[in-house]
C-alpha cells in the first residue's frame, strides 16, 4: 500500500515535471488567467453600463467609473429580477444578496467557461502517451491504475493552482478598475470561488480523460470531450423539462444527480454544509468517470 501511494506520488509530480519541461504548464496558467483577466475586465465593464442606465432612470450623475453606486443596484428591482432569472433558486439568491454585482458576473463567466478550458486542457493526455507507445515503458514500473490516477491527479493540481492564480490576477484587475470603491473583502470572495469553480471543474476533468482512454487520437479525444460536454448541459435541460409532466416521466429528472451541472448552484451557496456537499458529489462523480474508461481500458493491449 504504501509502495503504491508512493508510485502514485512520484507519479503525479512527473505530470508537473513533463508539463513544465514542454511548457505546457505555461500555455495552462497563460490561458486561466488571460480568461480571468478578460472576464472580470469585462464584468466591470458590464457593471459600469448598467450603472449608467440607473444613473439615468433615478436621474443621477453620471460616472466614468464603475462601482460608484454599484451598492444600490441591489434597490432595484430590475437587477434583483435578472439576478433572480439567471440563479432561479430563491435559497442562492438570498446567499447572495448583496454581494458586488462585478463579483457575482465574473463567477458566473467563470463556471461557464471551466469545464471547455478542461476539455482543451486535459483531453489529450492520455491518447499522447498511448498512442505513441510510452505507455509501455511506463507500465513496466508501475501499473495501470497508478499511471491513469496520478496523471488525473496532477491535471487536478495543476489546473487548480492555475485558478487559483487566476482569481488572484483578476483581484488585480478589479482594484485597477474600481479603484476607491473595491469592496475590502473581494480579495477573499475572489479566492473562495476560484476554489468553487474548481471543484466544479473535477468531475469534468475526469469524465474527459475517462473517455480520452477509449481513443488513441489527442484530436479524437478533444472532439469526444467537447462533444461530452455539451451533451451533459443538453441532458439537463431535457431532464428539467420533464420534471415538469406527469407520470413516470416525473422520475427522468432523477437521472440528473450524475451530471455535474445538477450540483453547481450547492456551489452558489455561501453556506458552509450544501458547498461541502456539492463538492463531495461533484469529486465522486470525477473518480467514476474516470473509473468507468478505466475499467474499459483493463481490457484493451498497449
Amino acid at each position: 500500500m504504501i509502495r503504491a501511494l508512493q508510485q502514485l506520488f512520484w507519479m503525479t509530480m512527473y505530470e508537473w515535471f513533463d508539463a513544465l519541461r514542454s511548457r505546457r504548464a505555461m500555455v495552462v496558467f497563460l490561458l486561466y488567467i488571460t480568461s480571468s483577466i478578460c472576464t472580470m475586465y469585462w464584468s466591470i465593464s458590464m457593471l459600469g453600463r448598467m450603472e449608467n442606465q440607473l444613473a439615468s432612470l433615478l436621474q443621477l450623475p453620471a460616472s466614468d467609473r464603475a462601482g460608484v453606486i454599484s451598492t444600490t443596484l441591489w434597490q432595484s428591482k430590475h437587477f434583483q429580477g435578472l439576478m433572480r432569472g439567471v440563479m432561479q433558486n430563491d435559497a442562492v439568491f438570498n446567499d447572495l444578496w448583496g454581494c458586488h454585482p462585478a463579483e457575482l458576473i465574473y463567477a458566473w463567466f467563470l463556471f461557464f467557461y471551466m469545464p471547455m478550458l478542461v476539455v482543451l486542457i486535459c483531453a489529450s493526455r492520455i491518447p499522447e502517451e498511448v498512442g505513441s507507445g510510452a505507455i509501455r515503458y511506463i507500465v513496466v514500473r508501475t501499473s495501470r491504475s497508478v499511471w491513469i490516477l496520478g496523471k488525473f491527479l496532477g491535471q487536478v493540481s495543476m489546473i487548480g493552482f492555475a485558478v487559483l492564480c487566476s482569481g488572484i490576477f483578476a483581484y488585480a484587475v478589479a482594484w485597477w478598475r474600481l479603484g476607491i470603491y473595491l469592496p475590502e473583502n473581494l480579495c477573499l470572495s475572489m479566492v473562495i470561488w476560484a476554489v468553487k469553480a474548481w471543484i466544479y471543474a473535477i468531475p469534468f476533468i475526469g469524465l474527459v480523460m475517462g473517455l480520452s482512454l477509449f481513443t488513441l487520437s489527442p484530436g479524437k479525444s478533444t472532439i469526444i470531450g467537447i462533444l461530452a460536454i455539451m451533451l451533459c448541459f443538453v441532458v439537463k435541460v431535457v431532464l428539467n423539462h420533464f420534471g415538469e409532466l406527469a407520470g413516470w416521466w416525473s422520475f427522468l429528472p432523477f437521472l440528473g444527480s450524475i451530471l455535474p451541472s445538477d450540483y453547481e448552484m450547492l456551489l452558489w451557496r455561501s453556506h458552509l454544509k450544501p458547498v461541502a456537499s456539492a463538492a463531495c458529489f461533484l469529486v465522486t462523480l470525477g473518480f467514476s468517470y474516470l473509473g468507468l474508461g478505466y475499467y474499459f481500458f483493463l481490457k484493451r493491449d498497449v
